[in-house]
């Protein structure tokens, strides 16, 4: 059996020293914790002299607490004696964040090179390969250091619409709001603000209660006369498409900041901004019209603003589409202990008949699909996905309800 590797440390550190030990033990390394090997009629001083002296090399996890114990101390010293007698024999330090480099000095006379876990979830992780290369170990492919994603700076074109209202024509009625697009440059340059110009919404109930049914009640029964709706709904929505963009963004008014949007090829991204409080001391009625009127702005189609040539939102240099509402306090931010747990609702695969051809209409799965890509790299001691078995209404209260019984709720 290998020799195995001394891990000194208080017992305060107990979760980040079992932590250190399952990499390394995985991996073919053999370690000695007194926590693990000493029984309680072991002779502690004796034992641990021993463990020490016979160790391959002696690695001390360092915090205040460790320091502070005389015990680690001894260990200490006595694994420094050992170095002197042993050649190849090395001591590590694995200082945790909080120990002031000036103190450890005292306690390492002959200088070794320390390593310095950072403060962060992936301290210890990021460590390893300085601990494997002071162990003198080659770093196993599967620790080896990631690339680091690099978030692209996004570029944004903004809708912002204000003083939202009813109005009525022939018996029509359309949210209308005043409408300003600001073009946000993702290095920070100049921003490009329009003149504010006014806007209707081209699209109506009828509309967006189609595209309504053809996005949450289609794919209940996508046979027959449905399937002929649906077929009809997907023919509609480039026109309608095209009627939101003439709206919204193809007025002379809107033309610099557009212009300067559509000519960036990094990350892009498409914001709507509703604002739809009113005027303080506007009557209750007019205040609940402007409110209705800013839901509905909110809730048009965004994300088949089609120009045309193709839906925005797709192509080689597709923008993201988001809603935002106005903040107007400040929100506290929520701290998440690790890992963060997401609960994944999420319809099954369906297929249409016993071949397996796909069903014909909208996949719902295409975002908990990018959720789940998303979160993959990261591992579960960042972020634990649960899927729900049965994606319902009732079984998604009752696993909350669960999780937040347990003391461990859902993020």
């Amino acid at each position: 059996m290998n020799q195995p590797i001394f891990i000194s440390h208080s017992s305060k550190d107990d979760a980040i020293v079992r932590q250190l030990r399952e990499i390394l033990e995985a991996h073919g390394l053999s370690t000695w914790v007194d926590s693990r090997r000493l029984t309680g009629g072991d002779e502690l001083d004796a034992s641990i002299k021993a463990a020490i002296h016979d160790a391959r090399d002696f690695l001390v996890v360092l915090s205040i607490e460790a320091l502070s114990s005389g015990w680690v101390q001894k260990e200490i010293a006595y694994a420094s004696e050992v170095a002197q007698e042993q050649e190849g024999y090395k001591v590590i330090p694995v200082v945790l964040p909080g120990v002031p480099r000036g103190i450890l000095k005292p306690f390492f006379p002959n200088d070794p090179i320390h390593i310095f876990v950072k403060a962060g979830p992936n301290g210890l992780q990021e460590a390893i390969p300085a601990i494997y290369a002071a162990l003198g170990e080659e770093l196993p492919n599967d620790l080896q250091p990631g690339e680091p994603i690099q978030v692209e700076p996004v570029t944004e074109l903004l809708l912002t619409l204000t003083d939202s209202h009813i109005a009525e024509h022939d018996n029509i009625r359309r949210a209308t709001a005043t409408a300003t697009l600001t073009y946000l440059p993702a290095d920070q340059s100049r921003v490009i603000t329009s003149r504010r110009y006014r806007f209707e919404a081209p699209l109506g109930p009828l509309e967006l209660d189609e595209i309504r049914w053809y996005i949450e009640k289609y794919y209940q029964w996508p046979t027959g006369v449905f399937k002929q709706r649906a077929a009809k709904t997907e023919e509609n929505l480039p026109r309608w498409g095209q009627a939101l963009y003439d709206a919204a963004l193809s007025g002379e008014t809107a033309r610099e900041p557009l212009s300067e949007w559509r000519r960036t090829t990094g990350s892009r991204r498409f914001s709507v901004q509703v604002d739809g409080e009113p005027l303080e001391g506007t009557p209750d009625d007019a205040a609940a019209l402007g409110r209705e009127a800013a839901s509905d702005l909110l809730s048009l189609p965004w994300e088949i603003l089609h120009d045309r040539n193709g839906y925005l939102s797709q192509g080689a240099n597709g923008a993201r589409v988001r809603r935002r509402l106005p903040n107007r306090e400040r929100q506290p931010i929520a701290q998440a202990e690790l890992p963060i747990r997401v609960l994944l609702v999420s319809p099954r695969p369906e297929v249409a008949d016993d071949q397996g051809s796909p069903v014909g209409y909208i996949d719902h799965r295409i975002s908990a699909k990018a959720l789940v890509q998303a979160v993959e790299e990261l591992g579960e001691d960042l972020v634990k996905v649960d899927l729900l078995p049965f994606p319902t209404f009732p079984a998604m209260k009752a696993a909350l309800k669960q999780a937040k019984d347990q003391g461990i709720p859902y993020d």
